[in-house]
């Protein structure tokens, strides 16, 4: 294979423009081997060198370098081979699951269906069976009176001359009126049937019943910025901007796809969110109040929330907001007095519902809450930390009762780590893992989709959705724009 390398190589340093002269230089300028009549009609000025010199220079150096690709990057393409190896191995497990879905809700379909034409049976024969009940009743009534006619008519025509005179008038009297209440009873005088009228089959309705099969991938597409510390928040406002806060500093910036920072928040804050009006509203723990603020970032509003701090915030579909609210105590050591609350504000500072215990008013909804978001079916969807590693999504619906508790798909509940949430236009729950680092996706119902990326070094923390963008920043300062194609 070496020989026939080098033959292949050797046919091609014979120069085509000039009588097929040697090839006995390179130009660096314009990155090709040029021979003695090129260098002067068209390199002179160019940076070029005798390739007899480069190669006395290569011969050197090239051992040393074969020598790290084999011991550094060998071994790092095998295990990017694998990871691809790995994807298919996921991508042939997640079709297994998914058939095994289908076929489970095949089968609950085909159950329902059948309970459903069970029914159907069932109702017809109740039906009916009234009907036969109402044709047997007046059949019986009709066949005691022709039995009362049989036998008055037989007395009649062998006692006549025996019988009083007044029982001859009474029975005649008697036999007519039976007679005539008995022609009275006819089948054809009842239309009483049970019809069955077939529905009509609706494949696409059926189709839509049954579900739909996505396809989606998530690939990285601008590695932005490395920051010191770990990014807090971030906030997108267009596929090339987003609002980004990073460790300890409480000025929010704003930073393109290349990094570069476009504008300082001038005041501090410890999350921001911005209203379709293009205003700001910031939550201060320290101070504990939200401010408004206008596009120019002028006060509008200041809303005092003491005793509680307001930590993070999101907004709603019609621009009120969800704020998380807490105490100062520890955040997993709660004591009766702690509180731990996700509210639902208007801009003006009325609360229009609390979310801080379930149904019996006594038992906490929430550990230690962080992210917070409405869903596109106004579920409520909240990021409630248990312990320093360890969490849980809690789904509430709009009154503020569970819905359901996600803590990772197969992982053990202690370590489950979640920190923020997202949810897509077709009201999907993205959701950042720390212990795996991880990004999972669910069903607005809770159903686990799929891991849409799992990092080997990277811890995937906070994240934001604009468009088929998915900004990411990561506990140890990364920052990437994951394009999100569903």
């Amino acid at each position: 294979m070496a020989t026939s390398l080098y033959k292949a190589q050797f046919a091609l340093n014979i120069c085509e423009k000039h009588d097929k002269k040697e090839l006995i230089a390179y130009c660096k300028t314009c990155q090709e081997k040029i021979c003695s009549s090129c260098i002067k009609e068209k390199h002179t000025s160019h940076d070029w060198e005798m390739i007899i010199d480069i190669l006395r220079e290569k011969k050197r150096s090239l051992p040393e370098e074969c020598k790290e690709i084999r011991v550094k990057n060998l071994p790092r393409l095998e295990e990017l081979l694998r990871s691809f190896d790995t994807k298919i191995e996921e991508e042939e497990a997640c079709f297994e699951q998914n058939k095994c879905s289908l076929n489970s809700s095949r089968q609950s379909y085909i159950n329902a269906i059948n309970r459903i034409f069970d029914d159907r049976i069932d109702e017809c024969r109740h039906k009916s069976e009234s009907t036969v009940q109402m044709y047997k009743g007046n059949r019986d009534k009709l066949k005691q009176k022709t039995e009362y006619l049989d036998l008055v008519t037989t007395a009649l025509d062998q006692d006549i001359n025996t019988l009083p005179d007044h029982d001859i008038l009474d029975m005649e009297k008697e036999m007519k009126g039976e007679l005539e209440k008995a022609l009275s009873y006819s089948a054809d005088k009842y239309t009483c049937t049970t019809i069955f009228v077939a529905g009509q089959l609706d494949v696409h309705a059926l189709g839509t019943m049954v579900g739909e099969i996505h396809s989606i991938s998530v690939e990285e597409k601008y590695d932005i910025v490395k920051y010191s510390n770990v990014i807090l928040s971030v906030k997108s406002t267009s596929d090339t901007n987003a609002w980004v806060s990073v460790g300890k500093d409480n000025y929010a910036k704003l930073i393109d796809r290349e990094g570069n920072v476009m504008k300082t928040m001038k005041n501090p804050c410890t999350d921001l969110v911005i209203l379709s009006s293009g205003e700001f509203v910031l939550t201060n723990k320290t101070k504990c109040n939200i401010s408004i603020l206008s596009k120019d970032e002028d006060t509008i509003r200041t809303i005092d929330t003491k005793p509680l701090q307001p930590t993070w915030i999101s907004k709603t579909e019609n621009d009120d907001i969800l704020v998380t609210l807490r105490d100062d105590g520890d955040d997993y050591n709660l004591v009766p007095t702690s509180r731990r609350i996700v509210q639902r504000m208007t801009l003006t500072g009325e609360a229009l519902h609390t979310y801080e215990f379930k149904k019996d008013n006594k038992t906490r909804l929430f550990t230690c809450q962080t992210k917070t978001v409405e869903n596109k079916n106004t579920d409520i969807c909240v990021v409630n930390g248990l312990s320093k590693y360890s969490g849980e999504l809690v789904v509430l619906n709009k009154d503020g009762h569970i819905k359901f508790t996600y803590s990772g798909n197969g992982i053990k509940s202690e370590m489950f780590l979640p920190f923020d949430i997202e949810c897509d236009s077709k009201g999907r729950i993205i959701l950042t893992e720390g212990q795996h680092r991880a990004i999972h996706m669910l069903s607005a119902e809770g159903m686990y989709l799929c891991t849409l990326c799992q990092y080997e070094h990277l811890y995937p923390w906070v994240i934001s959705i604009h468009g088929d963008n998915l900004w990411c920043g990561f506990l140890h300062g990364s920052l990437k724009i994951l394009k999100y194609t569903n």
